[in-house]
């Protein structure tokens, strides 16, 4: 299940790249915001974007290097990355994206089911025709990516129509760990849906019956649909990454 990890370091981190190439990998350092969160929010983006594949290394000091800044915030922002599960740092402090085993990727889909599932149920008059139409939409945006093999464009769709429906709950702290839980599958989701076509089709017709639940107003309905949903993209992964 592991991605083979990218080959190389990224041009913009080799050593003595220029401070411009930097600043296009890592654009919050490069304006000079906090540090610290800048440095975890571009970091985080590199790796949910794929430009940091799964068991290639991070370099603090070329990070560092490459932007103009102090190792320290680089540093810091690793190690709430460790924390939050996206790179492991060894004794020796090399910094490693980490990947998912195959049991790691099924507890995340049993995770994310269940509470997606509670996020339908917890929208009790809070599915609105405005937002059905913007879901409707997106599901549009999706097919329309797939007809051109667009899978980045896909993804974010679908990330978007997901987003919707936790946010409707009114969860902060199921968002959060949805969120979070979400971030770590990015890389593995593009693979695949790209492998399918630009975007899997399944993933289309289940979404048709999540649409087709919520404008009946049957939120169990709709949540037991999202349930399968989820744990069928489990099935999609482990077939194609």
């Amino acid at each position: 299940m592991r991605a083979r990890a990218a080959a190389g370091r990224p041009a913009s981190l080799k050593r003595g790249a220029t401070r411009g190439a930097g600043g296009e990998l890592f654009p919050s350092l490069a304006r000079h915001q906090t540090l610290e969160e800048s440095a975890y929010r571009d970091i985080r983006r590199a790796i949910v974007e794929g430009r940091f594949a799964p068991g290639q290394r991070i370099v603090a000091t070329v990070v560092a290097q490459a932007t103009g800044v102090s190792r320290i915030p680089v540093m810091q922002a690793l190690r709430r990355l460790e924390a939050a599960g996206f790179v492991r740092i060894t004794p020796h402090k090399d910094v490693v994206v980490t990947g998912l085993s195959p049991a790691e990727f099924r507890e995340r889909f049993l995770l994310m089911a269940a509470l997606e599932g509670l996020c339908v149920r917890e929208s009790a008059g809070k599915i609105t025709p405005e937002l059905r139409a913007r879901l409707h939409a997106l599901q549009k945006e999706m097919a329309a990516a797939r007809a051109q093999q667009d899978a980045a464009r896909a993804v974010q769709a679908d990330s978007e129509f997901h987003r919707l429906l936790w946010e409707v709950s009114g969860l902060p702290q199921v968002i959060q760990i949805l969120q979070n839980v979400w971030d770590r599958g990015e890389y593995y989701r593009v693979i695949m849906h790209a492998r399918r076509g630009g975007f899997a089709k399944e993933s289309l017709a289940e979404h048709e019956q999540i649409l087709k639940a919520l404008d009946a107003g049957d939120r169990a309905r709709a949540a037991k649909a999202m349930e399968h949903h989820r744990m069928r993209a489990m099935q999609r992964l482990q077939q194609t990454t």
